[in-house]
């Protein structure tokens, strides 16, 4: 992939405040940005795993093979990739965008760019509700209905999460990568998690989130696209987590792409998830950038694991509600009923200086990752 496929948008750097869409702005006004956001997501997602290919390899001039890692509570592999980004290419997206304006932002000393390191995370799962893998339906209602909610959930990391502003996105349809996109959703999200207290104080991260979805029938597919907004504490009063007193803002920003692959009959869900991030304040990058790899896959069997507690709770609320949703049998089919996990101190955004060692190649005694038997 080329410079000129970078954007200005889906960066690390961010989005000011200001310019955020107008809190009254229409459908057909939001329209343009939301189409810009997909421009740069769908085609950084296919460097990694292109739609053109069948076993979905990554571009090798892109992407670095990390380590695939494996875990019981995920019969999938997880293979991890990394990706850097230079400040050379950065300032040629810089100089081509009519939004660029110079001085402020994320790139340091009087506003210059940083390079950005991006880990991937790659999955394939069969569709399916029981253990090791979950169906197509739980990965739409964790992920595009429900996302802050279920990462909050199924993040031990994770300590608040608010939904500080939203858009009315209502009708809206474009056109990217010969897909027709709708079901868009348009927020600030804003999260605070633990990333090594006492050394260290707990992160905020305050996001413009925008989640869509093919809308062909064929086509089961859906990406949820984060840039960080790292003023909204200072300039917006609908902020609540980033505007505490002594909150130590953060940036990550993130490409999720989650797509039914394969040949009928054969059908898997691919989960692949792309994102670079700075825990600012006194923690060195090359820290941060050597921890990520090892961290990143993680997300995988702690969804995985947590989906199987939700669907007990699930099928117990089914089951004293008439009529709600299914015979109980077939809720409750392939179930566990695990005790809660221990928890990680972890971003899901990337960062842990808890544990800087990545695993290495089919491990699967991972003292953080091992629950209570």
């Amino acid at each position: 992939m080329s410079s000129n496929t970078l954007g200005p948008l889906v960066r690390l750097r961010g989005l000011r405040t200001e310019q955020l869409p107008a809190a009254s702005a229409s459908p057909d006004e939001l329209a343009p940005l939301l189409l810009a956001i997909l421009q740069e997501a769908i085609p950084f997602a296919d460097s990694a795993a292109p739609k053109a290919s069948s076993d979905a390899k990554p571009d090798p001039k892109i992407w670095k093979l990390k380590g695939t890692h494996v875990h019981p509570d995920s019969k999938a592999r997880v293979e991890v990739l990394e990706r850097v980004v230079p400040a050379s290419e950065l300032e040629k997206v810089e100089s081509r965008s009519a939004t660029s304006e110079g001085g402020e932002g994320k790139g340091g000393k009087e506003g210059k760019l940083r390079g950005e390191t991006w880990c991937c995370r790659r999955s394939a799962h069969n569709d399916a509700a029981e253990r090791g893998t979950a169906s197509w339906e739980e990965f739409t209602r964790a992920f595009r209905e429900e996302h802050a909610q279920s990462e909050k959930a199924f993040t031990p990391a994770c300590l608040a999460a608010h939904e500080a502003q939203s858009w009315d996105c209502a009708g809206v349809e474009v056109e990217e990568g010969g897909v027709r996109w709708g079901r868009f959703k348009l927020v600030i999200e804003e999260m605070r998690h633990r990333i090594g207290k006492p050394v260290l104080k707990d992160r905020t991260f305050p996001v413009l989130q925008m989640t869509a979805a093919a809308l062909g029938e064929a086509d089961r597919e859906f990406v949820v696209v984060s840039i960080p907004v790292p003023d909204f504490g200072e300039k917006s009063d609908k902020s609540m987590l980033a505007k505490e007193k002594g909150a130590q803002v953060a940036y990550y920003v993130s490409v999720e792409r989650i797509r039914m692959i394969g040949d009928e009959g054969q059908k898997k869900i691919e989960w692949l998830m792309a994102t670079a991030s700075d825990a600012a304040g006194v923690l060195p990058a090359w820290v941060q950038n050597l921890a990520a790899p090892g961290v990143i896959w993680k997300d995988v069997p702690l969804f995985l694991g947590w989906i199987v507690r939700d669907r007990v709770k699930r099928a117990k609320t089914m089951d004293v509600v008439p009529n709600g949703g299914g015979k109980k049998e077939d809720n409750i089919k392939s179930m566990d009923t695990d005790g809660d996990r221990g928890t990680i101190p972890r971003v899901s955004s990337g960062l842990d200086v808890g544990s800087l060692p990545t695993v290495s190649e089919e491990t699967s005694n991972d003292p953080e990752l091992q629950a209570p038997r």
